[in-house]
């Protein structure tokens, strides 16, 4: 798994702190964590997002999304999800179709991990679950933000193309597989015109 650099819970070793801290020195590993779909592709670690950059923008854009084309959707809530969804990546890394690892057991690994990172918090359980319900699509705002997840890849898919880093057809094309919602499939189009020739 590339990185910018170790993951900094390794400088807490031996060192007792606060749960709070130790999460995020956990967590401050998604900063450094590229999003290795995009390394394979040949994008550059000069351009290549962070987990951290991804999961970030995927919140904002449920934010955006659900308080313009969704209002039966608790945006809060969707944007909660969104904050949690990959944080098992930071045990986890980031696992792509590519590297072989079936869907119940990157699953397994990604709870496993998130029963670490936030099982000591004290509202850990809330978190795992709200985890849960994404990973499981058991509600209306998990559903959307797995799509979102999606489209913010193709939006990401756009700018790389955009700035020469080669066709990311496939990625699009992921990205149309993913989308339900007329709104988002319609968001999709858009961007498709926007793909350089």
């Amino acid at each position: 798994m590339k990185t910018k650099a170790p993951p900094p819970i390794h400088l807490l070793a031996g060192r007792a702190t606060l749960p709070l801290i130790e999460t995020y020195f956990e967590l401050n590993h998604l900063k450094h964590l590229f999003r290795q779909g995009w390394l394979r592709v040949g994008v550059g670690p000069e351009r290549c997002e962070s987990v951290a950059e991804h999961s970030l923008f995927v919140a904002l854009l449920i934010l955006f999304i659900a308080d313009t084309w969704f209002p039966t959707v608790d945006a809060s809530r969707a944007v909660r999800i969104a904050l949690l969804h990959d944080l098992g990546e930071a045990y986890v890394g980031d696992l792509t179709p590519h590297d072989g690892v079936a869907r119940e057991d990157k699953h397994a690994l990604e709870r496993r991990a998130m029963e670490r990172l936030v099982g000591k918090l004290p509202r850990g359980a809330e978190y795992l679950s709200l985890w849960d319900e994404y990973e499981q699509g058991t509600s209306l705002e998990a559903r959307l933000v797995k799509q979102v997840d999606r489209l913010e890849m193709g939006l990401q898919a756009c700018v790389y193309e955009n700035q020469g880093q080669g066709d990311l057809s496939e990625f699009f094309a992921s990205v149309d597989k993913a989308l339900e919602a007329p709104a988002l499939r319609a968001l999709l189009v858009e961007l498709e015109s926007l793909r350089p020739d």
